[in-house]
């Protein structure tokens, strides 16, 4: 049977409506689906971007190398600007010798914790003939503490702890044979030695 001329050009016809309706239809589901995940969307307006403020952080307080509240002192730093009566109470009496104290000296009826006073790392463990058992901790912005007299010590050398953190239990000591139970703490700015008393409390970042 031989086709009639009309019927190719139809069939063309047909063939790129129904190509060009199936696009449509494709395109408008497309653009309806998108449309709908965007209402979903919340936008941030620059006016609340510009209300942000930024987090700053604060500067760490210098803590006290102990936790209990019975610790007292003992025996304090000498300063030779102190007045009489406290210069007599920083005097460390030795081998028959008198010697400025160049810390502080706390001290309890029992044996107590020892903690750090700051973030740091543990730089050096050993024994004194005279301090007993040492720790020395670096810390922010030049400081260096260091523990003597101790009986235990919990942490070990290179090790990073935060302030607070139990490093050993007071003790005894040669050159403070005389104070029974106590611990003997020294502290260093820019590697000379500070009075602890102007140090504890402050903010790190006003010493």
């Amino acid at each position: 049977m031989k086709l009639k001329p009309f019927v190719f050009p139809v069939l063309y016809l047909s063939l790129i409506f129904v190509l060009v309706g199936g696009l449509y239809i494709t395109s408008k589901a497309i653009k309806d689906d998108t449309t709908d995940s965007l209402s979903d969307i919340t936008y941030v307006s620059s006016i609340i971007l510009g209300d942000v403020v930024p987090v700053v952080n604060v500067d760490a307080t210098v803590n006290n190398p102990y936790v209990l509240e019975s610790v007292k002192i003992a025996r304090y730093f000498y300063n030779a600007e102190d007045d009489i009566d406290r210069q007599k109470e920083s005097i460390v009496f030795y081998n028959d010798t008198y010697m400025p104290n160049t810390g502080i000296d706390y001290t309890d009826t029992e044996k107590f914790e020892v903690v750090s006073i700051l973030d740091g790392t543990v730089i050096d463990i050993r024994e004194d003939e005279l301090l007993g058992k040492i720790i020395e901790i670096r810390h922010e912005n030049e400081l260096v503490s260091s523990y003597a007299g101790l009986s235990e010590i919990s942490v070990q050398k290179g090790e990073e702890i935060t302030a607070g953190t139990k490093i050993g239990m007071s003790g005894t000591n040669k050159i403070n044979e005389s104070l029974g139970n106590h611990l003997h703490l020294e502290i260093y700015k820019n590697g000379v030695n500070v009075d602890p008393l102007k140090i504890i409390g402050q903010k790190l970042g006003d010493i």
